[in-house]
């Protein structure tokens, strides 16, 4: 959203002093003052933008905000606990230099700022020229080993508003205060030149690995870096000493020269710097790109449950060998990168603006608030070879004591996760599931966290501490599991988990009517905390029923619908759902029926949610300037994610944009610069918690609801824990002889049929998608290899280099190399990737039914289904029987190819969205 705006009269003063200073001419400031004096029927008194804006993030250690309360550009960047991290930009412009952010003496005038999902963007008036500065952080829905790579661009475009010529060099620099949160530490660095690539590397001269230190990461390496060419110039140095070279010299250049005089943060601030002279111009098109990275390897020590531990390194590393690889093709990549950014803002924005405005604003200020907080893992196999499908995802709870997936904030979050990719949400979810199911003895509750000690991540073994909570953490992984699979499709997790699910369920049975025991992580003790654990029950009734445990769903059906009755009779007081039992005046944002809505289950009566409504609508009115208390027992403090999953329950819009509006009127409060927080005073504003905390991704609650449900693949349950059985094989293990012989029987005259059907036909010409990305006909003696499947881990982490893997959709087409040089073939994708090695064809694009961009067509729907077919398993024919298999296997692969034409053989439904999966080369 654009806010173009001015300051107040009052800045004119310091303006016009900066003027007089660098020299331009008294006539210009009066004509500047006149024109303030015209539009002073729409002059502010603050700036009409967030008190803080996002700029650099990437992961829970790589997170940097600007605070913007006044117009001038000399704030110096933050991390999100307010600790300074030195960051400069300057533009030197006829000898003059105007800083356009960071802690300096000749800032210029910052007019605007506009935020989107993935760019914050400066306008800024530097003496006679117009400065777009803009911050991306990359949001990769279809791609995680970009999404997981930690570093940002920042870009520079600028106009001469005289329209003339002037002699223009740009500049920008980092402090070592980004590799500790310790000023005394000392550190090292170092500069790599190469032809294409410029790169300052920062980290402490004594790491402590997996350890933080006022809440940054005392293990982490920080890059800085430009692309090369003949007007390029670097420094590294005393702040003092770099900064004056760019300022001072006639040339507004560096003089290429390395400090070797390693020393501590605080002693003479060691500034590393990057600078382009632009020559005589009246405009910067092409945009001037820096990239400014955090990198931390490994990032997570995962407790497996069992007493071990086991290194995890963010999922990137599966594509590079080096890190100046990695560096090099992203600067390379920012002209497709900014593409991709401009495609999913408008996405975004777009479905956002059905609601409003005012959410449109706020999904765009918390996206990479959420993303910002995870990291994204993988982990190195017994072979040293990158075990490209043990993915998992790891959320630190932000301003809330370095907890570990957190369930209330990962609930919190789950509408994010879901609209950007449900993929993701799985990965999240299977951290936490993994964990618990290996731990012994298994706890009867989910855990509220896996541990306090980010990123050291052992478990929460706190049960005697952790018990109160039983309700809303189980309740919060039932239906988070449920939503993953009806979002994504994929039903491996409520498969591979489903006795640990089921355990929790039964402790909800036991426990969630229980008026005294448990408390949220709000500490209340509510029927809003109880309405959680009776829709889990409801939620676990669902899995049982997509799992094939008919008994299950029936019995958990039947318990939530007693339950809910229950409640109603004990929560339920005149026209409003109570917040304490027993107190009829009582009342609370009952934010936990959006589960109801979200897993669309139609559990509650629509009266329940119009009654609601039409009591908040009354609350309305007497609220604070930004927002209902989520607990009438603490009137002023509100919190901004809860309220916009209460929002999202609402059956009126005007009551939903009235609560929207107030958490909008929050987030673009201009005089508190706490990062976006989720808790804060309802009449000030003033923040009280969850500084750029990944919770508001509860911003996205709307954009989750209008989902469409997946055709859910699952099979039988095969344990607590570990990977799913294929329920073929539980199946046939349960048949009784009599019906095995009858089966054996038909079996055969089918074959028979078979055989004589085909006979004659050798090779066997492929289907349509087949066809076109195979060089050589296919025939049952060439078809010697397997397929995995989903749910079978163990077999791809053995043959990770023969297939590519986009869960949920698998593809055997083309092969997937690894290359670490940047003339590489750059192929980044979302999921692991692997291909069969006999082809030098392209991947295939793949369908993904829980993404949210569009495909050119139906047909492609269509080709990616048949391309998901598990390929015929043909044996050597040396025996009778391996005969007999090769005929079962053909036939049931033409009838899932024929069952794949007919399913899509018409046009696409008007509400099925499509992806694709972007590829290019660098050269």
């Amino acid at each position: 959203m654009n806010f173009r705006y001015f300051a107040d009269a009052c800045t004119v003063t310091t303006l016009s002093t900066k003027y007089l200073r660098v020299g331009l001419e008294f006539r210009m400031i009066l004509q500047y003052i006149t024109f303030l004096l015209l539009i002073s029927p729409f002059v502010r008194a603050q700036a009409p933008w967030p008190g803080a804006v996002p700029l650099a993030i990437r992961s829970p250690h790589f997170n940097s905000w600007l605070p913007a309360a006044d117009s001038l550009s000399d704030a110096e960047p933050i991390y999100w606990n307010n600790r300074a991290l030195g960051w400069l930009g300057s533009i030197r412009i006829d000898g003059v230099t105007w800083d356009w952010f960071g802690n300096s003496n000749s800032a210029a005038f910052l007019v605007n700022i506009e935020t989107t999902p993935t760019r914050t963007i400066l306008t800024i008036e530097a003496g006679l020229m117009e400065l777009q500065v803009t911050f991306l952080s990359p949001i990769e829905p279809t791609d995680l080993v970009r999404q997981s790579f930690p570093f940002t661009y920042m870009y520079l475009t600028a106009n001469a508003t005289d329209g003339a010529n002037h002699s223009v060099q740009v500049y920008s620099d980092i402090t070592a205060e980004w590799v500790s949160g310790d000023s005394g530490s000392e550190v090292t660095w170092s500069t790599t030149t190469s032809d294409d690539l410029v790169y300052h590397q920062v980290q402490l001269a004594s790491p402590s690995p997996m350890f933080e230190l006022d809440d940054q990461a005392e293990d982490a390496t920080v890059y800085y870096a430009i692309a090369n060419g003949p007007n390029m110039t670097w420094g590294s140095g005393p702040y003092d000493s770099i900064r004056g070279q760019f300022q001072d010299f006639s040339s507004g250049r560096l003089l290429n020269t390395e400090d070797t005089n390693f020393r501590a943060i605080s002693d003479n601030l060691p500034v590393f710097g990057l600078a382009l002279d632009l020559g005589n111009i009246s405009e910067i098109s092409t945009p001037v790109v820096w990239a400014l990275g955090v990198v931390r390897d490994p990032v997570i020590s995962y407790g497996s449950g069992d007493g071990t531990t086991q290194p995890r390194s963010s999922f990137f590393w599966t594509q590079y060998e080096t890190i100046g690889d990695a560096i090099g093709a992203f600067v390379i990549d920012f002209p497709n990168a900014l593409q991709r950014a401009n495609e999913l803002d408008q996405k975004i924005t777009s479905d956002a603006l059905s609601i409003s405005q005012d959410y449109a604003d706020l999904v765009s200020l918390s996206a990479r608030q959420t993303m910002g907080g995870i990291d994204i893992t993988t982990s190195n196999g017994t072979d040293g070879q990158w075990n490209t499908s043990d993915i998992m995802i790891f959320m630190k709870s932000i301003d809330d004591s370095s907890r570990t997936n957190p369930t209330e904030f990962m609930f919190a979050a789950f509408p994010a996760y879901l609209y950007l990719n449900a993929s993701w949400a799985g990965f999240l979810l299977r951290s936490s599931l993994q964990q618990q199911a290996a731990t012994v003895p298994a706890s009867t509750y989910a855990m509220p966290d896996l541990g306090s000690t980010y990123p050291i991540v052992l478990g929460n073994n706190s049960v005697a501490s952790t018990e109160t909570l039983g309700i809303e953490s189980s309740g919060d992984m039932i239906i988070m599991a449920l939503a993953h699979a009806k979002a994504s499709g994929d039903g491996s997790l409520i498969s591979s988990y489903y006795t640990l699910l089921k355990s929790w369920a039964n402790y909800l049975v036991a426990n969630a009517l229980n008026q005294t025991m448990f408390i949220s992580s709000d500490g209340q003790s509510n029927p809003n905390l109880a309405i959680k654990g009776i829709i889990g029950i409801r939620a676990m009734g669902e899995i049982s029923q997509i799992v094939g445990q008919a008994d299950d769903a029936s019995k958990f059906k039947d318990q939530a619908s007693t339950m809910l009755q229950d409640w109603e009779s004990q929560a339920i007081i005149s026209d409003h759902i109570i917040s304490t039992y027993g107190q009829s005046a009582s009342w609370g944002l009952i934010y936990n029926l959006f589960s109801d809505r979200l897993l669309k289950l139609d559990f509650i009566e629509p009266g329940i949610y119009s009654n609601q409504t039409a009591f908040y609508a009354a609350q309305i009115p007497t609220a604070g300037n930004y927002g209902i208390a989520y607990d009438s027992n603490i009137p002023d403090q509100v919190k901004s994610h809860w309220t916009m999953l209460a929002a999202a329950t609402t059956t009126d819009d005007n009551t939903r944009d009235d609560l929207v509006s107030l958490v909008h009127s929050r987030a673009w409060l201009n005089n508190d610069t706490s990062q976006f927080p989720t808790d804060y005073n309802a009449v000030s504003g003033t923040g009280t918690g969850g500084r750029s905390s990944p919770a508001q991704g509860a911003m996205f609650a709307f954009l989750a609801l209008n989902l469409p449900e997946q055709s859910i693949q699952a099979s039988v349950p095969g344990g607590g824990g570990g990977n799913p059985k294929r329920n073929v094989g539980a199946i046939i293990g349960g048949t009784s002889a009599g019906v095995a012989v009858i089966s054996l029987t038909v079996l055969c005259l089918l074959l028979r049929k078979c055989r004589q059907k085909h006979k004659a036909r050798t090779p066997i010409p492929n289907p349509d998608p087949f066809a076109s990305h195979l060089d050589t006909p296919v025939t049952r003696d060439t078809f010697n290899f397997h397929s995995p499947h989903s749910d079978d881990l163990t077999f791809y982490s053995q043959h990770v280099e023969h297939f590519t893997f986009d869960s949920p959709t698998l593809s055997v087409l083309a092969p997937q190399r690894r290359e670490s040089s940047l003339d590489q073939n750059f192929h980044l994708h979302g999921t692991p990737t692997y291909g069969p090695p006999n082809t030098n064809e392209p991947s295939p694009i793949l369908v993904s039914p829980t993404s949210q961009f569009p495909r050119d067509s139906w047909s492609a729907l269509r080709e990616a289904e048949m391309r998901t077919l598990t390929p015929p398993r043909f044996r050597p024919a040396t025996s009778s029987a391996h005969g007999l298999r090769n005929e079962a296997e053909l036939l049931r692969w033409e009838m899932e190819a024929i069952r794949a034409r007919q399913k899509y053989s018409g046009e696409a439904p008007l509400q099925y969205r499509q992806s694709t999966r972007s590829r290019f080369s660098v050269s």
